[in-house]
């Protein structure tokens, strides 16, 4: 179980995440479920944790051409045919909140795009966005998650990135 929490502050894009991870029937605090891929590009995925690792590693040679809700559909789509390829069955599961291109927003397996300015997901995403909502980093909302459900854990994580516009602003 898992709960990331993002916000754009300012001139940065801020991504933060619990560190459990379910195996089967036993949780452990030793996970990660968030990535920063170099200085442009910070995410996090909620669900299967290969889903969320063929992700990592198809970070490693793709990225979106752009934030708009085009070129993020096309990732997504040429992510899932790339899973397919490297696993037999896959079907994806998971949901991803990505910090990108200037934007923060978050996609899943029905190929919906949601753009905010701060969001959560996981299973402790109420949580953490009523944080936000309340105007905790996303650290601290993070922190709120897990004091308030069984199924979110310290650590926490958080990474940035810096918030690049088109005006240069």
């Amino acid at each position: 179980m898992t709960v990331i929490a993002g916000k754009v502050v300012e001139d940065r894009i801020i991504v933060a995440a619990d560190s459990q991870v379910t195996l089967g029937h036993q949780a452990k605090t030793e996970g990660t479920k968030l990535f920063k891929i170099g200085e442009t590009l910070v995410f996090g995925g909620s669900g299967h944790l290969r889903d969320i690792n063929l992700m990592r590693l198809f970070l490693d040679t793709h990225m979106p051409a752009s934030s708009d809700e085009r070129d993020v559909l096309e990732f997504y789509a040429e992510y899932i045919e790339w899973a397919k390829r490297k696993m037999s069955g896959f079907e994806a599961h998971s949901s991803f909140l990505f910090g990108f291109d200037g934007k923060l927003f978050e996609i899943d397996s029905d190929f919906d795009v949601l753009y905010s300015e701060f969001t959560a997901i996981g299973s402790g995403w109420e949580y953490a966005r009523a944080a936000l909502h309340l105007g905790h980093s996303p650290s601290e909302a993070v922190q709120v998650a897990c004091d308030l459900t069984i199924y979110c854990a310290p650590p926490v994580t958080e990474f940035s990135i810096a918030r690049a516009t088109d005006s240069g602003s």
